[in-house]
């Protein structure tokens, strides 16, 4: 598959076709490398669009007008191909369109484009969606950006936290957060993933101080956080969320789940910037 570079004096990022995934955002003075690189041996993927699903039902198949699908884990955007329809120095614009293969997993036609632009050392990264379809469209949505941790050699993964652009309090499984504007990696708690409902903050980052990322998160309802006992760690914007417990509802009463009419078209986007 083909990659699409874009750059200015500060940064420069690699866009590929395959997932429409960002292979590169990179600090030109560092030489710093954030975006995880998909090494196999931890998780070989990078940073996937979720798409029509968001992590997997509670017995695996989407249930649609009394009819099973079956899509794997965060849908089928993952595995796909984009294909580029616009390339600049500073922009990149990926689309995917439903397909033979698609519909067997998701019985609905979209065209979904991905516009990637580079501000400074910022990535704005929005999404479209649209529905191809006479009738209404249920679908999920998320983000699942994973960043080098630590981010350059001689650091340990320890040295790194989460910052919150606000003081959060919640409680998820065995993580406690009150009134605080830190979050530890504790490594346990990220392998079975840390979910924020409703977040306070309008972004987050990941940093050692120093050097680091922050991602965006205005207008979404979940907040993730997960690393495999691997050297990333993801930042994930949700509008919809995988099962947390047994549900035996149709995909379209599942809570989380996205609507849009026909012809009409839906947009979200978030943010990834380095320092």
């Amino acid at each position: 598959m083909a990659s699409f570079k874009m750059e200015n004096d500060l940064v420069s990022a690699v866009i590929d076709e395959h997932a429409s995934e960002i292979h590169s955002f990179k600090d030109k003075a560092t030489g710093i490398e954030y975006m995880w690189q998909g090494d196999p041996a931890f998780w070989a993927g990078r940073n996937p669009t979720l798409f029509p699903m968001v992590g997997s039902t509670w017995d695996k198949k989407l249930h649609i007008d009394g009819k099973e699908y079956v899509t794997g884990n965060h849908g089928f955007t993952r595995r796909s191909d984009f294909t580029c329809i616009k390339h600049t120095k500073n922009e990149v614009i990926m689309e995917l369109k439903d397909s033979e293969s698609t519909l067997k997993e998701y019985p609905f036609r979209f065209t979904l484009q991905i516009r990637y632009e580079l501000n400074g050392r910022k990535l704005d990264i929005t999404y479209t969606i649209k529905n191809e379809n006479d009738r209404t469209m249920p679908f999920n949505f998320g983000l699942h950006p994973a960043f080098n941790c630590p981010l350059q050699e001689g650091e340990k993964f320890e040295d790194y936290h989460i910052e919150f652009s606000n003081h959060e309090t919640f409680d998820w499984l065995n993580t406690h957060i009150k009134d605080s504007k830190v979050m530890d990696l504790d490594k346990d708690a990220l392998a079975a993933t840390i979910i924020i409902t409703d977040p306070v903050s309008s972004e987050s980052s990941l940093t050692n101080g120093e050097h680091g990322v922050t991602v965006s998160n205005v207008g979404y309802k979940w907040l993730a956080y997960w690393s495999p006992n691997a050297p990333f760690v993801c930042i994930e914007p949700w509008h919809s969320h995988t099962d947390f417990e047994k549900v035996e509802v149709p995909f379209e009463q599942r809570e989380g789940t996205l609507f849009l009419e026909a012809g009409k078209t839906f947009t979200t986007a978030y943010s990834i910037q380095i320092f």
